[in-house]
């Protein structure tokens, strides 16, 4: 008899902590989305820093690498981003 009362707490102590392990997940995503958003912006402003303060290590980038180079993906990047914004106005 006492185990048929068992399988409702088994049950519900089972729902607890799938309840609690979604929370978690809620939470560590958002966390997640806040830090990538931030990762980004730091990206952005240091990337334009830098455009204006040393140029030659963007122009040393192009002549190595050509077309396949970090300066060719964060200007052609940029510009989508500005694209993008431009559309919406």
């Amino acid at each position: 008899m006492n185990d048929l009362l068992l399988i409702p707490v088994i049950f519900l102590a089972v729902g607890g902590i799938l309840i609690l392990l979604w929370r978690i997940f809620l939470i560590a995503s958002g966390l997640f989305l806040i830090g990538f958003v931030s990762f980004l912006i730091f990206v952005e402003g240091y990337g334009i820093y830098l455009l204006f303060t040393e140029i030659e290590l963007y122009t040393a980038d192009l002549a190595q690498n050509g077309l396949f180079s970090f300066t060719t993906f964060f200007i052609i990047f940029n510009l989508i981003l500005l694209v993008c914004r431009l559309d919406r106005v």
